[in-house]
């Protein structure tokens, strides 16, 4: 049968009508920096494939994001869908099991990475995440004021405490507002993570002792919060129980402190142009004490696909991007997210940027491990009791830590008998 002429330009208009390039759904961290790294890499990924992501955002704090990905992956809205996860390195095994296996698409790329970071995303051979970013915590801390008052840079938590003192107290002269030292001590991940370098530090087992029991009540670890909380109005702000690591750096970057602990990600909007610590900040790997060396607690992100994905190859192909070799080197230098490909730390364009990524290598050969892989199924409600508890004792008028930590630890002793 013959076309008419209308129906022949029909078909070809719709022809040469541009497809609608189908969205890939994208949770990748919450408003602010985190988010907008993600979307630089996806822009480029956009362009190149002419497909559009669009964004889910997520709770702020870190332990309600499980709690969300949780729900969002096991009971999928078809309102809401949600294609491309952004997760902690701790909670893969507690939502792998929503994860496709990224193996048959990765064309072996996962061999480029740190193997200890595959290893961390591989259950029963199946590679359900791959790693965006790792890291691990530094300690930064205001240059031009140590040379300004002339004082070093300190190298264990005395000096620290002995230093942000004395500055505090010149500096007070002209702002009423400055401190000794900040860090992230809100109840959460962040304050897990402080306390277990705190611990590493100045004394105490990090949660389970050398025979993989629960212990969060021995003594030493009580000597080490009580000191913890002595810092507390005197070199560190009463504040610093409602901050997290973002609420932190603000505090750095206005000029209202020497000292912070956080992670490398903070690194790059301290020398941005506009920033007014540009050029004035140095890092060093985390301070030794009584007990050790310093060690950061070792970080990272990872990304992976649901398996309620619409279209599972296109997810993938967006996760391949973002963790591929050019966009990890682009996040390596104007954001300072630290490489999980070895291979880039030793590229010369980032040695060239400064000796950040150096301490960051150096720290990370040293980083101390969370529990999680130990604890399996029950790390994060461990972890979410700890620091709770941990915050409510420092939020406390009570300088005796005893109380809290008995009755933690003979909660935790049952759950470790009945469920471990």
């Amino acid at each position: 049968m013959m076309r008419s002429a209308l129906t022949t330009f029909v078909l070809a208009l719709l022809a040469a009508w541009p497809v609608i390039a189908e969205d890939v759904v994208l949770s990748c961290g919450t408003y602010g920096s985190e988010s907008n790294i993600c979307e630089s890499s996806v822009q480029r990924w956009e362009r190149k494939t002419g497909h559009r992501v669009s964004y889910v955002q997520v709770p702020k704090k870190t332990n309600d994001q499980l709690d969300f990905f949780r729900m969002a992956l096991a009971q999928p809205k078809p309102d809401e869908p949600l294609d491309v996860v952004m997760v902690d390195a701790i909670w893969i095994n507690f939502i792998e099991q929503y994860l496709i296996n990224l193996a048959p698409l990765s064309n072996g790329t996962e061999g480029e990475h740190f193997r200890a970071l595959i290893d961390n995303a591989t259950f029963e051979d199946e590679l359900k995440a791959m790693p965006l970013w790792t890291g691990v915590g530094l300690m930064y801390y205001r240059a031009d004021l140590l040379e300004k008052h002339g004082e070093p840079v300190p190298h264990t938590w005395e000096e620290l405490e002995q230093i942000a003192a004395r500055v505090q107290e010149k500096e007070r002269k002209a702002n009423p507002d400055f401190w000794g030292l900040v860090f992230e001590a809100t109840s959460g991940e962040g304050l897990t993570c402080n306390a277990l370098e705190w611990l590493s530090a100045l004394g105490g087992p990090p949660i389970l002792d050398e025979n993989g029991k629960v212990s969060v009540d021995a003594p030493e670890a009580m000597a080490t919060y009580r000191r913890v909380k002595s810092w507390l109005g005197n070199i560190a702000p009463p504040s610093v129980v409602d901050m997290n690591n973002e609420q932190a750096r603000m505090v750095f970057q206005n000029g209202n402190a020497l000292f912070m602990r956080n992670w490398p990600y903070a690194w790059a909007p301290l020398q941005r142009a506009e920033s007014p610590l540009r050029g004035k900040v140095g890092v060093m790997s985390m301070l030794a004490g009584s007990a050790g060396t310093g060690q950061g607690v070792h970080g990272g992100w990872y990304l992976g696909v649901s398996r309620t994905a619409k279209n599972p190859a296109l997810a993938a192909d967006l996760v391949l991007h973002m963790t591929s070799r050019d966009e990890q080197l682009q996040r390596a230098l104007f954001h300072s997210q630290n490489p999980t490909r070895p291979a880039l730390y030793a590229d010369p364009d980032v040695r060239a940027v400064s000796s950040f990524f150096e301490v960051v290598y150096d720290g990370l050969q040293t980083a101390v491990n969370r529990p999680n892989a130990q604890m399996r199924g029950s790390y994060i409600y461990v972890s979410n009791a700890y620091s709770d508890t941990l915050s409510r004792y420092l939020a406390s008028k009570d300088d005796d830590p005893i109380p809290l930590f008995v009755e933690l630890q003979d909660h935790l002793s049952r759950l470790q008998r009945r469920d471990w």
